[in-house]
């Protein structure tokens, strides 16, 4: 039976619990059991969800035209063609448009989920969806009781159910959710929970409509898996939907063997695909036969940028009393004595001064890149630089291309380019972004996207400089810059490092080796003072740049 439209008094009432969770449950007696022992050894997160379409050039119109993604990727797969769609806002999981070629029949308007947008603009997102050929079930209706917050239901040309919320968070929109149907919900969230890893966030009953799990990934910036089962009496089809789940881990072949000792059908054992430059791939299927793809993935991020310094004393005090940062570390390492700073505003990277005491000569003047900090007043963040002794290249200065936005450089006591930012919603000052110079811009933008696993994020040319933004789930932005206004650049071994987080720092090692730049150092254990066990591994890039490989909080046990 084709799933009817859920009638409109119940979408208002299914928009108040969605929203605040009247009606959640943390773990209440008979709602979850507990986690079995290592469930988040070899965490793993959500990374994309494919839909089955009936055709797929129309899907791929109405996902760009009226949800705002883009296609990224097109793959041919053994039974199918798939289309990777991204986010307008370039956050949460990717979704995947899959067209089936095997002849084989499949029900694609009867998928019993959902897909869960959050839009800045929820109404004009609604047009959109309409203009593109979808329909509107609830138009998105303002809440009195939760602050105006708007939420509207609508349907896909494949009759997929879509749930739009009003967000602030939102720079226009992106994908905070997506729901399967299963028809044993406690069961379902055993599986995805103790197996896959995923912790539930909210237990949620919506009477006479449906019950869900909502859960996440203790890995960040993915979006949330919503496990539903149905209520109101309507017939759904729970089992072998066209419908997959893309699963990405640091340990692929770890989770496969959890899926198979779990007695869940296990197709393909993680291993190389030729058609995909070698990614690690596998295949499982969950109790309704959902489609689990597994994935290998390293989520790295840039938690630290170093920069070297001719005296460590006088930085620390300058980036205290002139950029308003904060000293929280100090690390004694084989060739040098290091200084972890944090930002005023305590978001983004730490800035990491190092202080070299192996007496090899270094030039810390000729830097090649830039250090970016967003803040609130730059009247008063140039005048505090200043007076701790920081030259202005030029004031911050409106940017009507930019919307008006002040935009200034400067310098610190090193001759480091420093970038100023106006933006009103930093609270005093925070460090937004570190530039590196590449000699060879897009093979750089090549490494740290495709074997480091940075999105990018945009590319500018100035009369100086050309640079590619690349962004990854956490800290601060990571620029690449190359030179343009003719002078001569230093672009090798400057003294400068990166310190990139990973959900496997060993994994990551495999990588760059993999792509032939330099690995110095597996990672192990630490015993230098103040980095005593944790687990760091270093790598160079083509340039020389120094890569440290930590783990992330949320990392796996390597």
């Amino acid at each position: 039976m084709k799933n009817r439209p859920i009638n409109t008094l119940a979408l208002v009432a299914l928009s108040f619990f969605l929203l605040t969770g009247w009606m959640s449950t943390d773990h209440l007696p008979g709602h979850g059991n507990p986690e079995t022992p290592g469930a988040r050894t070899n965490p793993a997160y959500l990374r994309a969800v494919g839909i089955g379409v009936s055709e797929l050039e129309s899907s791929v119109a109405f996902y760009t035209h009226g949800l705002g993604m883009k296609e990224t990727t097109r793959l041919i797969r053994n039974n199918r063609v798939e289309v990777v769609m991204q986010s307008a806002d370039a956050r949460g999981s990717d979704i995947v448009l899959m067209q089936y070629t095997d002849n084989k029949a499949r029900a694609f308007d009867q998928n019993p989920g959902k897909i869960v947008f959050y839009a800045k603009d929820v109404n004009q997102f609604a047009t959109n969806i309409v203009s593109a050929g979808g329909q509107i079930l609830l138009p998105p209706t303002a809440q009195p009781q939760f602050d105006g917050a708007l939420v509207g239901f609508a349907r896909d040309p494949d009759n997929n159910l879509i749930e739009m919320v009003g967000s602030n968070t939102a720079t226009e929109s992106f994908m905070s959710a997506f729901g399967i149907g299963v028809s044993d919900l406690q069961g379902a969230r055993d599986f995805y929970v103790q197996v896959m890893g995923l912790k539930e966030q909210r237990y949620i009953e919506i009477p006479g409509q449906y019950n869900e799990y909502i859960l996440e990934s203790v890995v960040p910036g993915s979006s949330a898996l919503v496990l539903m089962h149905w209520t109101n009496g309507i017939e759904r089809n729970y089992k072998n939907n066209p419908v997959k789940l893309e699963f990405a881990t640091g340990v692929p072949v770890d989770l496969a063997i959890a899926i198979k000792q779990s007695r869940h059908p296990l197709l393909q054992f993680p291993r190389p695909d030729k058609r995909r430059n070698k990614a690690i791939v596998g295949y499982a299927k969950d109790a309704d036969g959902t489609l689990i793809e597994i994935k290998r993935s390293h989520k790295n991020y840039l938690s630290g940028a170093g920069i070297g310094v001719t005296d460590l004393e006088a930085a620390i005090q300058f980036y205290t009393h002139g950029l308003g940062m904060k000293q929280v570390g100090r690390r004694l390492r084989h060739n040098r004595e290091e200084v972890v700073m944090e930002s005023a505003d305590a978001r983004g990277s730490h800035l990491v001064l190092m202080g070299f005491n192996d007496g090899k000569p270094r030039n810390y003047q000729q830097n090649p890149g830039k250090i970016v900090f967003y803040v609130n007043n730059t009247t008063t963040f140039v005048a505090t630089m200043v007076a701790a002794g920081g030259q202005i290249l030029l004031p911050p200065m409106p940017q009507p291309e930019l919307g008006g936005v002040e935009v200034g450089f400067g310098r610190d006591i090193d001759n480091n380019l420093i970038e100023i930012v106006g933006v009103p919603t930093a609270n005093h000052s925070y460090f937004a972004a570190f530039g590196i110079g590449v000699s060879d811009l897009e093979a750089a933008k090549t490494f740290y996207t495709e074997t480091l696993g940075f999105k990018l994020s945009q590319f500018l040319s100035t009369a100086s400089y050309d640079e590619y933004i690349l962004e990854s789930t956490g800290g601060s932005a990571l620029v690449l810059m190359h030179w343009t206004e003719g002078s001569d650049r230093n672009y090798r071994d400057n003294p400068v490092k990166l310190e990139l987080r990973s959900l496997s720092p060993l994994g990551a090692a495999a990588n760059i080796k993999q792509s032939r730049n330099h690995v110095i150092q597996l990672p192990h254990i630490s015993r230098d003072q103040g980095m005593e066990g944790a687990m760091v591994g270093y790598a160079k890039d083509s340039d020389g740049t120094l890569l440290e490989l930590l783990k992330a909080p949320w990392g796996n046990e390597d």
